[in-house]
């Protein structure tokens, strides 16, 4: 009796070789995934540390921009105020000196 080859036996793969083979690539895909991934989050989170202090920094700027304006014109009406007292007031005696700051 003659004995016949099927080809399932030639292109057949050993189930030991084909799980091993796929644990292999899974694992190199996980570690080609988390490496991107790690430094994709700390990008990020450098990104968003330099966004507030950019933003905190807007603030304190336009804080100080009107406090220097409230400055400004609180100086100017107490020179108004003391000018508008030395015109006003008569020294007497010729003595009195003029009202400063």
């Amino acid at each position: 009796m003659p004995r016949t080859i099927t080809k399932s036996k030639y292109y057949k793969k050993s189930p030991r070789l084909a799980s091993s083979s796929r644990q292999i690539n899974n694992n190199t895909m996980k570690k080609e995934f988390v490496f991107p991934l790690i430094i994709g989050i700390l990008f990020g989170a450098m990104i968003m540390m330099f966004w507030q202090f950019s933003t905190r920094l807007a603030n304190q700027n336009a804080r100080l921009a009107q406090l220097e304006q409230y400055a400004t014109q609180n100086s100017q009406t107490i020179n108004e105020v003391v000018s508008f007292i030395n015109q006003n007031v008569a020294p007497q005696d010729g003595a009195a000196a003029p009202v400063t700051e």
